[in-house]
């Protein structure tokens, strides 16, 4: 589809390595979650799917390090952007109690009832279409991404990271594509366009993987580098014949796979240690 002159900037809120932004020691899954695992692949879908729409699409932090404020606010107002969403994941104070849980969104001070709130409810008008969570509103903050930017900002909190059962959801692709989805839907409706959905599959989505390791490598029943998790080892030359999709954990990539009974599976997607075929 031909690009707009709609520019969107996307910014997935804090760094893969920024202290303290992640969840609380999961013993199901033996790690942590890092908030940026969440966020940059809701980021990534989110991309694909506004550009598939039409619109034009800028990421303010595409490095792998964490990138100031400052700087990612003065790259979307440099390059004269329409509206900046912030994709962010919760939290209350860093331990599994009773903590609050769901959706929330922010605009800056005075924005309630101006493009910003008006884009923001659009927004959180299917986020609470989609998996069952309480619906917390928007509400206006004086957070740097909504002070500093120039153009319509909205900053989106999907969970609480230190709610047993949010946290977990941060690595389901499902939840991520869902979330992904919601916040398409909620833009293109702003800007009074029809969403579309992305019809470019990645290039390793469908096709077989391999070892290429000359020892025994591990694969995963669920997505962590956790010895509890392991299911099992590949020689060099097998593998699974089909990857369903690629998640980032802690930092580092996996392939989704399964095996030829349809059962799914978490191995490393580092080409020191797999080829896809």
């Amino acid at each position: 589809m031909k690009s707009i002159s709609i520019l969107i900037a996307i910014d997935d809120g804090h760094g893969m390595n920024t202290p303290g932004k992640r969840t609380p020691y999961i013993s199901s899954i033996g790690a942590s979650i890092k908030e940026n695992e969440f966020n940059r692949e809701v980021v990534h879908r989110l991309n694909n799917m506004l550009k598939a729409s039409g619109f034009q699409t800028l990421l303010v932090a595409p490095e792998e390090k964490d990138i100031p404020l400052s700087v990612r606010t003065n790259r979307a107002n440099q390059a004269g952007a329409d509206a900046y969403i912030s994709i962010h994941y919760n939290a209350y104070n860093g331990h599994f109690s009773d903590n609050p849980n769901g959706i929330e969104l922010y605009v800056y001070r005075g924005h309630l009832n101006k493009d910003a709130g008006r884009l923001a409810h659009s927004i959180g008008r299917y986020l609470k279409q989609g998996t069952k969570q309480y619906y917390r509103g928007v509400k206006e903050a004086d957070f740097h991404v909504l002070r500093e930017t120039s153009m319509i900002a909205v900053l989106t909190e999907s969970g609480f990271m230190d709610h047993p059962k949010e946290a977990l959801l941060m690595r389901e692709t499902e939840f991520q594509n869902e979330v992904a989805v919601e916040h398409a839907k909620g833009i293109c409706d702003f800007f009074n366009l029809p969403f579309k959905a992305s019809s470019k599959r990645p290039w390793y989505v469908g096709r077989r993987i391999e070892s290429i390791y000359e020892g025994e490598l591990r694969f995963y029943s669920q997505p962590t580098w956790g010895n509890e998790a392991i299911a099992g080892y590949v020689q060099k030359g097998y593998g699974f014949p089909r990857i369903v999709d690629r998640v980032k954990v802690e930092g580092y990539n996996q392939y989704k796979v399964e095996n030829s009974k349809g059962l799914s599976f978490y191995i490393t997607a580092s080409e020191t240690y797999v080829k896809v075929i």
